[in-house]
């Protein structure tokens, strides 16, 4: 779905607004994502504040600097660095859904908002699934090869994701920020019997 930066008059906030475009047939997937989210809310979880099914919309928490994806995109890296800064939050709030029995499957920069204060929201738990559950189809370029083959959902899952989307990161970065991180994307990418557990 598209997402749009909206004002709720009632409360007069900005929320984002995100559509999904055929309803009737993304339903099922709309509800899962914002029941899984409101399940899972607390640090570094997008909060939802409305879903409407039947119309195809789900208002969640705006993020001022919005994906980590639109941020490498326009080039626009500041806040991505020091990698500190949201890195070990996201990790934690990465944790925190595996310790929840849940893999979030669709770790990659488009779902990892950015807050004003720099802080990460991880977003978009549309084909979440429980630990153990069949693994959906993903994000080309984000799947660890486990999960191609047809693993069944796992948290090390998520922490291929995290490892790639850090990779993402790292090709925008300075040498020092490189050499430090290198090894922790490689770890997360690297073989299944080497990768973490969990985040």
């Amino acid at each position: 779905g598209a997402v749009y930066e909206a004002v709720d008059r009632d409360l007069g906030r900005k929320v984002a607004l995100k559509v999904y475009h055929q309803p009737e047939r993304d339903r099922r997937q709309l509800a899962h994502e914002g029941t899984v989210a409101v399940q899972l809310e607390g640090p570094g979880v997008v909060r939802v504040y409305d879903v409407d099914p039947d119309h195809g919309w789900i208002a969640l928490e705006w993020a001022r600097h919005g994906a980590i994806r639109d941020l490498l995109r326009a080039r626009t890296t500041a806040e991505l660095f020091p990698v500190e800064r949201w890195l070990w939050a996201l990790v934690s709030a990465l944790a925190r859904v595996h310790a929840a029995g849940w893999v979030h499957h669709d770790v990659k920069p488009a779902n990892v908002l950015l807050t004003e204060g720099g802080a990460p929201l991880l977003t978009d738990f549309g084909i979440a699934r429980r630990v153990g559950e069949p693994s959906p189809p993903g994000s080309m370029g984000y799947v660890s090869p486990e999960r191609m083959k047809g693993r069944a959902s796992d948290p090390r899952d998520d922490v291929y994701g995290l490892g790639r989307l850090l990779e993402d990161v790292l090709d925008v970065a300075d040498p020092a920020t490189v050499a430090r991180f290198r090894p922790i994307a490689s770890i997360c990418t690297g073989p299944d019997a080497q990768r973490p557990a969990d985040a």
